[in-house]
């Protein structure tokens, strides 16, 4: 029954057994989400089974409030190939390529030499990861949800490429009066003036819970509008962190951003033998079960705790995972708990365990 679904607060973090919008709405009882407009940031870098945030659990989350819908995010490379299963070709050094060049290796490395996407948005690549956009929202049902529930979708590379975007100064100077100076400034150019004309409103940062242990701070780093981001990465992913809470630090400063990691329905868990290939991190499973959701408005609280308890059972690289959390911390994002994550091990620590793999 709904009623003897467990919650438990720990600190600025609340984690609770979810099994439908009823029961999400009981949880959500925090004031922020009461906004007359909720802009939501779902994850949406890839479409790799469990990989992002899919139509099941948008509908959950939609059918749990009762605010005007914004859902934003940016055009990716990694979720755009519905229509042209490698991309668009294009040439580098005399060679012939094409977009799922870029997703590794020579292609990847490549990007961090040419971050500027002029060739892009100039040789007709622009037009066609728009429409292979709008086939991921047809396909996935997307848009007939945001149909159903008046929900407005906000492409945040399309607008600010149009001219759409709100002048860097402004931002700047929201940005610079709560924390200190970005260190990229050509993120304070990465605004659209539809999201920025809406400040003020509560912005959900949706992540789902994935083998790879990336929450709601990094589900903010899909908010830089380039379509692939290793020179954003760095060599060695020497920029990953810095660049992530940096941009967290360009929306906080425009929002009261909510933080919610899911794993409704089925969860991505790593197996050496598992029915599915992900692009970057071998095989696993699809696993059903899990059921909770951790939520709050310290996204550094939520993400600290759930990478300390998913520590061993989601295959997590280390450095990439844990420095940003701990760089958010430092910069005043929010803050971590030892005592708080040890009470969390103890209470929800088998929520994380897979009830089989």
């Amino acid at each position: 029954m709904i009623m003897d679904s467990p919650l438990h607060r720990f600190g600025q973090t609340t984690f609770a057994r979810v099994e439908d919008s009823d029961r999400l709405r009981r949880v959500l009882d925090d004031p922020w989400l009461k906004s007359e407009t909720i802009v939501v940031k779902p994850n949406w870098v890839d479409i790799e089974p469990g990989g992002f945030v899919d139509s099941q659990i948008l509908r959950t989350l939609f059918e749990a409030l009762d605010s005007r819908l914004v859902v934003t995010e940016s055009l990716h490379i990694g979720r755009s190939m519905n229509l042209l299963e490698d991309g668009m070709a294009f040439t580098v050094d005399g060679e012939e390529v094409n977009w799922r060049w870029l997703l590794r290796g020579e292609g990847w490395r490549w990007l961090y030499d040419n971050p500027r996407w002029d060739w892009f948005r100039e040789g007709g690549h622009w037009e066609q990861i728009v429409k292979e956009d709008r086939a991921f929202l047809d396909e996935q049902g997307f848009t007939d949800l945001f149909d159903e529930f008046d929900v407005e979708y906000v492409n945040t590379t399309d607008e600010v490429w149009r001219g759409r975007k709100e002048d860097p100064a402004e931002v700047k100077r929201a940005v610079e009066s709560r924390y200190s100076p970005v260190q990229v400034e050509r993120l304070y150019g990465m605004v659209p003036r539809r999201l920025y004309d809406l400040r003020g409103s509560t912005l959900i940062s949706l992540a789902r819970l994935k083998q790879y242990a990336t929450f709601t701070l990094k589900n903010m780093f899909g908010m830089i509008i380039d379509p692939m981001r290793p020179w954003w990465h760095g060599p060695g992913n020497s920029r990953i962190a810095r660049s992530i809470v940096d941009i967290n630090k360009v929306y906080h400063s425009l929002f009261n951003v909510y933080g919610i990691c899911t794993s409704l329905y089925e969860t991505a868990v790593t197996h050496p033998e598992g029915e599915y290939q992900g692009e970057y991190l071998g095989r696993y499973n699809m696993v059903e079960g899990f059921g909770f959701v951790a939520l709050g408005r310290d996204l550094v609280s939520i993400d600290s705790t759930l990478i300390n308890l998913t520590e061993g059972r989601i295959e997590i690289a280390e450095r990439i995972n844990r420095e940003p959390i701990e760089l958010a911390e430092e910069e005043g994002l929010g803050a971590s708990d030892r005592r708080v994550i040890e009470e969390a091990k103890a209470k929800v620590g088998s929520w994380l365990t897979p009830p089989s793999n």
